[in-house]
């Protein structure tokens, strides 16, 4: 009897720790365009439509660990409009004419659209797994993409604090690199040369700039290749963050010269972010090679009882 009355104190006290005042919903915001144009051939207005391939049991957006409905402009998110809205502004912001429309040639299919949230007690981060899974159609067939971004924050006096990092700029991320990767496929323009530069100066600059890794991202999300020399440096850097947008810039700038150094992170990275990174970057290459090692990699895992094993099994299936 002692025994179950302790279990039960024990799970009462654990449930409090882990909610840690939490609310049951969050206002989040809509993203800032980018401010870098892209040059491209044909500066006509393409169309493109989105089809909802998620089963309806995989419909919620936001979930977790914790209760947290994501509200914007007084209503509850709905995440598909808020994707397709938010990315034909970024494309346009781009210079790259888009509108989405109902019905299209160019018709993605949308596999996965998830935030879901962790928290292990009231002394750890607060964490966003912010996922994307799509199907995009080309002259040389269907090309999957995947976007995996993972935010995380300790909320010491308010939960308040975690609104910005794992809510906001997760959502503001799974815009730009969805924009990024129909560009690579649909659209093909890139950023200038001289912007990838002033780009690549502004990262080098030794003034502390806490959101440094965002433009680290924006050097991903140019589609030319010469950022890939730089952000390949930078997937050495100390700092997590933006070690960790490098690693997804070289997959998203599909950069296959570096598919041997991706493998070697997904083993030989001391952190589990690097690793999820890498195999992120890998199926960002869409290559018969890339699709081998997931699918093998994914294999070695599945014996595996483990939270970061199985979290790397789902970044795996983004991809397969």
């Amino acid at each position: 009897m002692k025994k179950n009355v302790v279990a039960l104190i024990f799970t009462v006290v654990a449930g409090s720790l882990l909610q840690g005042c939490a609310p049951s919903s969050y206002k989040v915001s809509a993203p800032a365009v980018s401010n870098i144009k892209f040059h491209l051939n044909d500066e006509s207005q393409q169309q493109v439509s989105i089809t909802d391939n998620r089963a309806d049991s995989e419909k919620t957006f936001s979930y977790g660990v914790l209760k947290a409905d994501l509200i914007l402009a007084e209503t509850k998110l709905d995440p598909v409009d808020y994707l397709k809205t938010n990315t034909a502004k970024e494309l346009n912001a781009r210079g790259i004419k888009t509108a989405f429309v109902e019905s299209s040639e160019s018709d993605v299919k949308l596999n996965k659209l998830v935030m879901r949230n962790h928290r292990t007690n009231a002394y750890t981060p607060f964490i966003t797994f912010t996922m994307l899974s799509a199907d995009i159609p080309t002259k040389e067939g269907n090309k999957r993409i995947g976007v995996f971004i993972k935010r995380g924050k300790v909320p010491v006096w308010s939960f308040n604090e975690i609104i910005e990092p794992t809510l906001n700029e997760p959502l503001d991320l799974l815009v730009k690199e969805f924009a990024a990767k129909l560009n690579n496929y649909l659209y093909h323009a890139k950023a200038s040369d001289a912007d990838v530069q002033s780009l690549i100066a502004k990262i080098n600059n030794k003034k502390q700039d806490k959101k440094k890794y965002m433009d680290v991202y924006q050097l991903g999300f140019s589609n030319n290749p010469k950022a890939i020399p730089a952000i390949y440096d930078l997937t050495k850097s100390d700092d997590e963050y933006i070690r960790m947008a490098a690693i997804s810039s070289l997959g998203t700038l599909q950069a296959q010269e570096h598919f041997d150094y991706l493998k070697s992170l997904t083993v030989k990275a001391d952190t589990w972010t690097d690793r999820a990174m890498a195999l992120k970057a890998i199926g960002d290459l869409n290559t018969d090679g890339a699709r081998q090692f997931l699918s093998q990699h994914k294999a070695s895992l599945e014996s595996e009882k483990d939270k970061e094993k199985n979290w790397s099994s789902e970044i795996i299936n983004l991809y397969l």
